[in-house]
């Protein structure tokens, strides 16, 4: 039997980085293939039981050195980790780990992640060097290829899906049960708006309220999806309280399935978190994004949807637009998401393959 330790920001309640482990945990314990597998977590306590694998604290360094050495496999578990847009101690902290499992003589695969932006100089040569020692490298679109290459990677770098893609699904009475929940208004279709915060700006913050008093006009109901608590919901009331309209704050810690379910019963996603828009894209829900890192315009052209503008510069008329663009052509969207996701299920089946074929090379 190998043994996999998996690396990446889980244990944050961030419901994307919770779905990419959850959806990596299924995909290998549903195979034939016997992994005993060990995820790097913020905190210790409750993990083993809510992710149902062995886990270890970020913080506890020597245990986390101990499982590398009795580890076959490394891996980095899919996310944008590797990036200092939000901190250079966050890249070399995941670096350090790669470093020392090369040097340990592990084998080490990117399992679908994100990459990028590297911007400062230093961090940039760092980051190529370690990177080079990986043995498979692969990522979930076609901008962080580009950008690894700039960079002077010269592995081998493959193109597959965000494991997300491979997330096991409500089963339909339970997804039932669930939207009974919800306080979806009957007498309303429900457009949802999923924000965070950043870099303290308030000028996005006025013209998402804006649209949602707009969209509240049109007689669609406001329903506010956080996917990071107590953050995202925090913003959320935040953007609430300013609009003229009532509007719903979903405040309940969902599992990242259960919020799929529900995004499923919307009319269209406003998404600002990439894996909102990948949820939605899930469901089968048109999505207009607001661009705040270079990952969400590389979603959008991937699945041919709108954006409407960087979160820096959002301006109302141009986002009034792109959001009546898409009610407008609601059916063909979802008929072009129907096929997107097909595409990406295919996808994603070649990140465990490739997990296995790196197994059987030693």
């Amino acid at each position: 039997m190998k043994n996999i330790f998996i690396f990446g920001y889980y244990g944050f309640d961030n419901l994307g980085d919770e779905a990419i482990l959850l959806s990596i945990i299924k995909q290998i314990k549903n195979s034939r293939e016997k992994f005993e597998l060990t995820a790097l977590v913020k905190e210790d306590a409750n993990a083993k039981a809510k992710y149902g694998i062995n886990t270890v604290s970020r913080k506890s360094i020597f245990r986390i050195i101990d499982i590398i050495k009795k580890s076959d496999i490394i891996i980095s578990g899919g996310g944008s980790i590797l990036q200092d847009v939000t901190s250079s101690r966050s890249l070399m902290y995941y670096l350090a780990i790669i470093l020392i499992s090369k040097m340990l003589n592990k084998k080490v695969m990117f399992y679908a992640n994100g990459f990028g932006p590297i911007n400062k100089a230093h961090n940039r040569m760092i980051a190529t060097c370690i990177i080079n020692k990986v043995d498979v490298i692969a990522v979930r679109d076609y901008k962080s290829k580009e950008l690894m290459q700039s960079m002077g990677i010269k592995n081998n770098i493959l193109v597959t899906a965000d494991a997300t893609f491979a997330m096991e699904l409500l089963k339909e009475n339970e997804a039932k049960n669930l939207i009974e929940e919800v306080a979806f208004d009957e007498n309303k279709k429900a457009i949802g708006i999923s924000v965070r915060q950043w870099k303290n700006l308030k000028n996005y913050k006025e013209t998402v309220a804006k649209m949602g008093d707009y969209l509240s006009k049109l007689n669609y109901q406001i329903v506010f999806i956080p996917m990071q608590h107590p953050s995202d919901v925090e913003i959320s009331k935040e953007i609430s309280a300013m609009m003229e309209n009532e509007s719903v704050v979903l405040e309940k810690k969902y599992a990242p399935n259960e919020l799929i379910s529900i995004m499923g019963n919307l009319e269209m996603l406003i998404g600002m978190r990439l894996h909102s828009l990948i949820f939605a894209a899930i469901s089968g829900v048109p999505m207009v994004g607001i661009e705040y890192d270079p990952k969400i315009k590389s979603f959008l052209d991937d699945f041919e949807q709108l954006s409407a503008g960087d979160v820096e510069s959002l301006e109302f008329i141009s986002f009034c637009t792109v959001v009546e663009n898409t009610l407008h052509h609601r059916d063909e969207i979802i008929e072009k998401l129907s096929d997107k996701k097909r595409n990406m299920k295919a996808k994603v089946a070649n990140n465990f393959n490739l997990l296995v074929q790196l197994a059987q090379d030693g």
